[in-house]
């Protein structure tokens, strides 16, 4: 899945090596004129690196190599870079308004606008703590009532961001598709709340439990948005 990306950075990693390794020879040899190694001395070498005219040629390439990877890095890479380290807060602060909800039991955690959420539920290992949590069937109702009321609102915005992830990779934009749609399947419950008749016999598990299937969904829906956010996560990293 990581491949292309992966690629892409061995790409950018071997251009800054050579432009390195290049500015290199031309301070320490072309520059410099530092004398010939011993080792080089009486052979074909020693014919072919004091010939003035091919070092003019190398000194001409080296420059214009040089030139090319000063320019790349300047004009395309940290640009690049730094528009898809925004674009990636942005679409963070997205993953992290349901995580907050859930985290922190908050009834309007639907109604917080984006630069309000608090992003420290993309952490890694509460991610994993609370995939556990669900995976256990162990976390309490309103939490997941809650964070499925945040998915219900921003569901919409999460299929209106997805040229966002494209910008990022197309590794990127799969993952954000694969959200989206374990976002859609926790909203899709939203109005399929139970009939409570009882109130007493909520969360005590029993089969008379009026929420005991309904909560059971959440915590379902919810555990596949954990895992998911996971690995957007770890892709991102």
């Amino acid at each position: 899945m990581i491949n292309s990306i992966l690629r892409k950075s061995l790409k950018e990693q071997l251009l800054l090596t050579l432009s390195i390794v290049l500015l290199l020879a031309l301070i320490g040899i072309i520059e410099l004129n530092r004398p010939l190694i011993d080792i080089f001395k009486n052979t074909i070498f020693d014919t072919i690196l004091t010939y003035k005219p091919f070092w003019k040629i190398l000194s001409g390439l080296s420059y214009g190599i040089v030139s090319a990877c000063v320019f790349y890095i300047i004009i395309d890479l940290m640009p690049r870079k730094r528009r898809e380290r925004e674009t990636l807060k942005i679409l963070n602060f997205l993953i992290a308004s349901i995580l907050d909800a859930f985290n922190r039991n908050r009834i309007y955690g639907h109604e917080t606008a984006i630069p309000h959420v608090d992003v420290q539920a993309l952490d890694n290992g509460w991610l994993e703590k609370q995939i556990n949590v669900l995976r256990e069937e162990k976390s309490n109702f309103l939490p997941l009532k809650f964070a499925m009321q945040t998915a219900y609102t921003r569901l919409d915005d999460f299929r209106h961001a997805l040229p966002m992830a494209i910008s990022i990779s197309p590794n990127h934009a799969i993952q954000w598709l694969v959200i989206t749609d374990k976002v859609r399947l926790l909203a899709e419950n939203y109005h399929n709340h139970p009939v409570i008749d009882n109130i007493v016999l909520c969360e005590t598990g029993s089969k008379d439990d009026p929420i005991k299937d309904y909560k059971s969904t959440l915590n379902l829906r919810l555990l596949g948005y954990l895992e998911e956010s996971l690995r957007w996560i770890n892709l991102s990293k």
